[in-house]
């Protein structure tokens, strides 16, 4: 069999390599530590403004208290605004979780990627690129926050998981949805354990 008849082998795109992933203090987090920590990837593509029956707020809630049982879930929020102050004064609303900047050439090629034709869209991914549901916002209006541990239980991770409380400067410094609906003393006691002191 000649060169010409080998087939060739290509590696699938790996966007995650490209990715400039920000917290909420617009730091840099490495795409290296997502994909060391990380079962379960959400993609947000959203806008300001956006939401669909508040099933997009109500994921803000659903993520902040699964992050408090050491789930490893992440989001990334990929913003479809025009300009980074709008996406701005959007993300400062959102759980705290990681996004990209609006004017990163990678919104687009992930939206023409996944095909995302209306937004808010919810896509639920294996780290290694895998979908696990192209319908993640049906999935959380369906089944609430069981929708998160039906997307773990078809990552069959091999990580040793990470306690968040060891990671907490990798996020931001405000966790506004733990418990929003019900008692306080989680949200207090997770305040207290993963804040980042202010500097002065």
């Amino acid at each position: 069999m000649s060169n010409a008849d080998t087939p060739h082998m290509f590696s699938p795109y790996d966007w995650l390599d490209e990715a400039v992933i920000y917290n909420k203090r617009y730091e840099i987090i490495p795409s290296e530590w997502i994909r060391e920590n990380t079962d379960v990837l959400v993609l947000l593509f959203s806008a300001r403004g956006t939401d669909r029956n508040g099933i997009v707020e109500k994921f803000y809630e659903i993520y902040e208290n699964v992050k408090f049982l050491n789930l490893p879930i992440e989001v990334i929020y990929v913003p479809l605004e025009e300009t980074e102050e709008e996406m701005k004064q959007s993300f400062e609303k959102q759980a705290n979780w990681f996004t990209l900047k609006p004017y990163d050439p990678l919104v687009l090629k992930l939206k023409y990627m996944y095909d995302i034709t209306c937004i808010p869209h919810i896509l639920v991914l294996k780290i290694d690129g895998t979908i696990i549901s192209t319908h993640g916002m049906v999935d959380l209006e369906q089944y609430g926050k069981n929708a998160i541990l039906t997307w773990l239980s078809t990552s069959a991770s091999s990580k040793n998981h990470r306690k968040l409380s060891k990671d907490a400067a990798m996020y931001g410094d405000k966790w506004n949805y733990i418990n929003a609906q019900s008692n306080t003393s989680k949200h207090d006691s997770y305040l207290r354990k993963f804040s980042i002191p202010e500097t002065l």
